[in-house]
């Protein structure tokens, strides 16, 4: 109900400032209007330019026209007799008011008693300082000593739009009426003020997009109402060498940009139309920028009827969406299409006019209908932003409120589980320090643990080096008397030498294994020394042989591929290699060979020791190398089952891998130490 109460109030406080401003009609006219011109002007067009005064008051060729005319975008320079001589009853001080403010050149030529003419010059290429009224057109005084005025010649030339109005006052009229015009302009010059200024707050408080283009297409729209007007140079004192073509130019071409921008934004043509609106506000920029480099560099006259071109383009087409969008019932489209019609309507047809394309009617001329316009549109936008920003500050302030109110719930919460929370954590707490607790006595017992078993291997190392030197001490003993016996094995008979060779090899045979097992003990344990030196891989090879072979009957060496120089622990590979050759000969046929190969891959080194036995069943190849381990193929030959396990653990201490070939006719052992072979990079 509100809102529809507000409009009606707007209107009447629009028509009251109007009628204050005196944009519509004063009731009070003054004393005596402006003296009529109709019928005494005559007019000759001079493509050229280069006619003289002279010339043309010899001339019979000129036309009548009205005191009021249109002619458009032209080059020509037109000149005008007013036949004043002709007018009866005429004061003797007349002002004569050339209402063009935006006319380059105005030269007024009086006829003098002893020939010739005088020049009176006016217009945007005088300097204001020669003005004698300093008013918003050009005004000259004409006097005559015995009452008769003489014939006058006007000189016209103008890079805008040539439209003219002549008008012949008496000092005191022009004076009241020039006073009422200022009064308008400076109404109007605080009315856009006023709005810039609450344009500029709503959109620093409610942050409204549209709105800072719209502070922009108001202050363009009211420079160009103002220069058009004329009321630049009397009220800002300003003036340019080309007077202020350039600038209204680029002033003009940039409104109609802005407010293709403007419109755009204000009906939210990028959600509705993306492609479309993008694509068409990105033309009118690129041809606006194009015409703004014309303005400045003087082609005012040929850019001009480009840029309003393009308006009378988009405004039909802004109108059109608006419409649009209004029928589907888009609030911003609505609001678009009743402030923005009556501008449109009146831009329209000031542009029409300046075309060439419709007459300068008296109700059109001074711009009356174009700033009421202007002034209703502007009102009807800048109340609505107001509506648009009491309505988002209402909306912020009920967004507070909930927020607020959502806030002190939340917060309510938070302590609520904060508290909760708090009382899990003890107990959590409470929980861990119990299992930290309990993970104490854990490493503890673990610690007791630990040293029990290093107690207790060491207890079992000395009690094995007891055993074995408890062991060889006799062992010794038989195995020097069976030399003794079999140094007399000449007396002896054949069964008494059998039984010799018989003791002497279970001898050797505890003795060896005695040996072994104190070997692996000393191996196997993670405190045996490891030492890395560099050594001749073939020297090694031999002293294996030496030991196990030889005579170098069965044991066949490839070292064609391996290094000179190997880089690990020297007795820790001997034993593996005496492991791995004293397996294949033992679980091989007498007359079968075993081969013996040796290769390096950059600093990889791997001895592959192969042979023709029985082999290992591939169930039982990943169960080999544990501890105490034989294969089902192992037959009666003797053996402890530690040999591979053995070899097993060295290659692992050697930062190797032993990997098993094979689960048919034969086996082939491969260990692989990926850091022992020395690379020559020499």
């Amino acid at each position: 109900m509100r809102r529809r109460s507000t409009l009606p109030l707007l209107l009447v406080l629009v028509i009251a400032l109007l009628a204050g401003c005196g944009w519509i009609q004063p009731v009070a006219q003054p004393s005596r209007p402006d003296l009529s011109l109709d019928g005494q002007v005559q007019m000759l067009r001079d493509p050229a330019g280069t006619l003289e005064v002279r010339a043309v008051a010899a001339r019979g060729d000129l036309q009548p026209t009205a005191p009021e005319f249109n002619l458009g975008y032209i080059h020509d320079a037109v000149w005008l007799r007013l036949r004043l001589d002709r007018m009866a009853g005429l004061p003797r001080v007349l002002m004569l008011q050339v209402d063009a403010p935006l006319a380059d050149t105005v030269r007024l030529y009086v006829p003098q008693p002893g020939g010739g003419f005088r020049e009176l010059r006016r217009g945007e290429d005088v300097s204001l300082r020669e003005y004698p009224y300093l008013l918003r057109a050009p005004v000259f005084q004409l006097e005559a000593a015995d009452g008769r005025h003489p014939e006058v010649y006007l000189r016209l030339t103008e890079r805008n739009a040539m439209t003219v109005a002549l008008k012949l006052w008496e000092p005191q009229a022009l004076l009241a009426h020039e006073t009422l015009a200022a009064t308008q302009g400076s109404v109007f010059l605080g009315f856009v003020i006023a709005l810039c200024l609450a344009g500029a707050f709503i959109w620093r408080r409610s942050g409204v997009g549209p709105v800072r283009w719209y502070v922009a297409y108001v202050a363009t729209s009211a420079y160009s109402v103002y220069k058009t007007r004329g009321l630049v140079g009397p009220f800002f004192r300003l003036q340019t060498p080309d007077g202020g073509d350039a600038v209204l130019g680029v002033v003009l071409a940039l409104s109609v940009a802005i407010a293709v921008s403007f419109s755009v934004r204000l009906m939210a043509l990028h959600t509705h139309f993306p492609r479309l609106s993008r694509g068409y506000e990105a033309f009118v920029w690129s041809v606006i920028g194009g015409a703004c480099i014309g303005f400045v560099l003087g082609a005012f006259g040929t850019v001009m009827p480009v840029v309003q071109g393009l308006s009378l383009v988009s405004i039909p087409a802004m109108l059109l969406v608006a419409g649009y969008l209004s029928w589907r019932g888009q609030v911003m489209a609505k609001l678009y299409l009743v402030a923005f019609l009556v501008l449109y309507v009146a831009f329209f047809r000031v542009f029409l006019i300046n075309l060439g394309i419709l007459p300068n009617t008296p109700f059109m001329r001074g711009g009356a209908p174009l700033a009421v316009g202007l002034t209703l549109h502007l009102l009807l936008l800048t109340f609505s932003f107001a509506q648009r920003f009491h309505a988002l500050e209402k909306e912020r302030q009920e967004a507070l409120a909930l927020a607020l109110s959502v806030s002190q719930q939340a917060e309510a919460s938070l302590e609520r589980k904060v508290r909760q929370r708090t009382r899990e954590l003890d107990e959590e707490i409470v929980q861990r320090q119990a299992t930290e607790q309990r993970l104490r006595d854990s490493k503890a017992q673990l610690r007791q643990a630990l040293a029990t078993e290093q107690r207790l291997r060491e207890e079992q190392r000395e009690f094995v080096t007891l055993l074995s030197h408890e062991f060889r001490t006799p062992l010794a003993i038989i195995h020097a008397s069976s030399r003794m016996l079999r140094d007399t094995e000449a007396t002896l008979q054949p069964a008494g030498r059998r039984r010799i060779e018989k003791i002497q090899r279970a001898v050797e045979r505890m003795s060896e294994l005695i040996e072994r097992f104190l070997d692996d003990e000393q191996t196997l344990s993670e405190e045996g020394a490891f030492t890395r030196e560099r050594f001749a891989l073939q020297a090694l090879v031999a002293e294996a042989l030496d030991a196990i072979d030889p005579a170098r009957a069965r044991i066949q060496v490839d070292l064609g591929r391996a290094p000179a120089l190997v880089e690990c622990d020297r007795g820790l590979l001997r034993i593996a290699l005496d492991n791995l050759l004293g397996n294949a000969l033992k679980y091989s046929a007498p007359e079968r060979p075993v081969r013996l190969m040796a290769d390096a891959q950059g600093h990889t080194l791997t001895l592959s020791v192969a042979d023709e036995g029985p082999g290992i069943p591939q169930d039982e190849q990943d169960g080999i190398f544990r501890k105490f381990t034989r294969g089902s193929g192992s037959g009666g030959t003797a053996g402890t089952g530690l040999g591979l396990y053995l070899v097993k653990r060295i290659a692992m201490r050697l930062g190797g891998e032993l990997i098993l070939d094979g689960d048919g006719l034969g086996a082939t052992f491969r260990l692989r130490l990926p850091h022992a072979a020395v690379v020559d990079e020499g």
